[in-house]
């Protein structure tokens, strides 16, 4: 998907970083303010990438997408809460 829209393929890469150490930094409750406002651009950036209406597979992606990015605002509006597995 990157290479189809000009991006290069290495990108991968950082976005998978990104991904993991944003998903356990919400999971210890370290900095959830922060990057869960982060991680909702980046999934509206994401969904971008899927927004071909013609397609419904990639319509529902690109929908899940938009829904994520609503919930981490949703996090980043309210923190951690109690439950949260702080360090």
């Amino acid at each position: 998907m990157l290479a189809g829209r000009g991006w290069p393929d290495w990108l991968v890469w950082p976005a998978l970083a990104f991904n993991l150490a944003a998903g356990l930094t919400l999971v210890l409750g370290v900095a959830v303010r922060p990057v869960a406002l982060l991680l909702a651009l980046y999934c509206a950036v994401t969904s971008l990438f899927h927004y071909i209406p013609a397609d419904p597979w990639r319509i529902s992606i690109f929908v899940k997408n938009r829904a994520i990015a609503g919930g981490c605002l949703v996090l980043a509006a309210h923190g951690a809460g109690r439950y949260a597995l702080r360090p």
